[in-house]
């Protein structure tokens, strides 16, 4: 069963600053905690402990060989009342907190999605799904940015967690640096030049602006070329803006068409 302080730990969770003084965050369900416990290439999770009903455990004996987490059998009444999930799932797991060490040679030779105050725990995680089918591994965030660990932005990722990093850089500062000064640079505008009569270059940094506001004034000098989704709505009808998650997906599928 789950004690009182084990409960206590994994409710705190919900919170950021008990993520960050604990290195913790919460996963939650069969295809998550398979993911992180068989598909991180680079052991960059390392799941803490498991919860679980009885159930889960006899069918994963095979994965559940390959970890060292301790494992504790729990009801679904237990899991229910510690989740965040509308519909709780069999199994639960605390992870710790990968250790990053950033280099900026990392981005220089690949293409990269770069986000000014994304604030929607969904949008960032549909980002970082997206960002993984189309074989992309890095995304920027500026600090101010949803944090990576929220369990909106854990969930929504469904796995691709595992395969994509995340860094919370100043963009402006990323920007400024001489390595990335042969790095072509496009930014997302509602008017810039149609995406699909854009020549895109290979291995580009592309940056997205916050939900409401877009990109902000002090990025532009750094970008090559402003590029702009049309719409094909008849002119006045159609909505104002796509999402940016939208967008990106959008964006990075034209970018692996050429």
């Amino acid at each position: 069963m789950i004690s009182s302080s084990q409960s206590k730990l994994i409710r705190s969770l919900r919170q950021k600053k008990f993520r960050d003084q604990h290195r913790l965050f919460l996963v939650e369900g069969e295809k998550m905690v398979g993911e992180l416990a068989s598909k991180d290439s680079e052991n960059r999770f390392q799941i803490r402990e498991l919860f679980a009903t009885p159930e889960w455990i006899d069918n994963h004996g095979t994965l559940l060989q390959s970890q060292k987490a301790p494992i504790t059998e729990v009801t679904h009444t237990e899991i229910k009342k510690a989740s965040n999930l509308v519909t709780p799932q069999p199994v639960i797991a605390l992870v710790s907190m990968p250790e990053t060490r950033f280099s900026v040679e990392e981005l220089l030779h690949t293409p990269v999605l770069a986000f000014e105050s994304i604030r929607d725990p969904g949008n960032l995680g549909t980002i970082i799904r997206t960002a993984d089918w189309f074989g992309i591994g890095h995304v920027v965030c500026t600090p101010d940015s949803t944090d990576l660990f929220n369990p909106k932005v854990v969930q929504s990722t469904m796995g691709a967690i595992a395969r994509v990093q995340v860094h919370y850089l100043e963009i402006e500062t990323l920007l400024k640096s001489k390595e990335m000064q042969a790095k072509t640079i496009f930014g997302t505008f509602m008017k810039g030049e149609n995406i699909y009569e854009t020549i895109l270059e290979p291995d580009p940094l592309i940056l997205f602006g916050n939900e409401s506001h877009g990109l902000s004034g002090r990025l532009v000098p750094y970008i090559r070329h402003k590029i702009s989704i049309p719409s094909f709505s008849p002119q006045g009808k159609g909505s104002e803006s796509l999402n940016v998650a939208s967008s990106v997906a959008v964006v990075c599928s034209e970018l692996r068409r050429r």
